[in-house]
């Protein structure tokens, strides 16, 4: 599995260590990617140091089976846009997140990923798709499709385009 972001966000991790831990006695051959520019050690978890990089994330996660997304539940949280999540599904990986905030709604779950609060749920939801492949597979390319479909450059592109018809007509009609 995987997670991907700074000295900054790291500090949600730092603050789940017994889950962590606890997946990795759980889940026997569980490993942690670590995407950041710091890293931090468990002792029931092995964990891979994967320095941040801007020419190499995209592989990085690539080469993943699952990201995960944890946060807190707290204002500054319930406000964050999500990017990490985007990163993983455009990446095609299925997702484990705590639904807090966007996270919510951007995995979908079931579809694109799992939702898991307590540390119980956190080891079904990972040990279920470290499992099962064809799920990874399955969900991952769910999330590669929302993402193309909504949050794309051709999405964005369509969006803009919209808009400014929408601006255009509105002007003919007042004009």
């Amino acid at each position: 599995m995987a997670w991907i972001g700074s000295s900054s966000t790291l500090q949600a991790l730092e603050g789940i260590r017994p889950m962590l831990n606890h997946v990795g006695r759980a889940v026997r051959g569980t490993r942690l990617r670590l995407i950041c520019d710091r890293f931090l050690r468990l002792d029931d978890l092995a964990v891979e140091d994967c320095p941040w990089d801007p020419a190499t994330e995209a592989i990085a996660l690539a080469g993943a089976d699952i990201g995960i997304a944890w946060t807190p539940d707290d204002e500054w949280s319930r406000g964050k846009c999500g990017l990490k999540l985007l990163q993983y599904m455009a990446a095609g990986l299925p997702v484990v997140a705590n639904p807090v905030g966007v996270q919510a709604s951007l995995v979908e779950d079931g579809i694109n990923g799992l939702h898991a609060q307590t540390d119980a749920e956190w080891v079904a939801a990972i040990g279920r798709l470290a499992a099962d492949p064809a799920l990874r597979r399955r969900m991952g390319a769910a999330g590669r499709a929302r993402v193309e479909r909504e949050f794309s450059i051709a999405a964005g592109g369509r969006l803009w385009r919209n808009l400014l018809d929408g601006l255009i007509r509105t002007r003919r009609v007042a004009g």
